[in-house]
């Protein structure tokens, strides 16, 4: 079991920065599935970045509201997927 520790700004920096939005306007409570802000782009991107970042694979069927609703329920989606390596 890994216990990398994710840190929240690390994370709303991130995702700011690959959904072209300012650092300012991402909070953890963020939309980012279905969101008219977030584009489906931006959240492949988000994916992306998170399996790179973090070594974890992330399985199509897991791109859903529960784990990518808002960037608070991906950081939770993310730590769970740590604790099963």
């Amino acid at each position: 079991m890994s216990q990398q520790i994710i840190s929240d700004s690390d994370l709303i920096a991130n995702v700011a920065k690959i959904a072209k939005l300012p650092k300012e306007e991402v909070t953890m409570d963020l939309k980012i599935y279905n969101s008219p802000i977030v584009s489906s782009l931006a959240i492949m991107e988000i994916m992306t970045f998170v399996e790179k970042e973090y070594r974890i694979v992330i399985k199509s069927e897991e791109l859903i509201e529960e784990n990518f609703g808002d960037v608070l329920k991906l950081k939770s989606f993310v730590e769970r997927k740590l604790q099963d390596k």
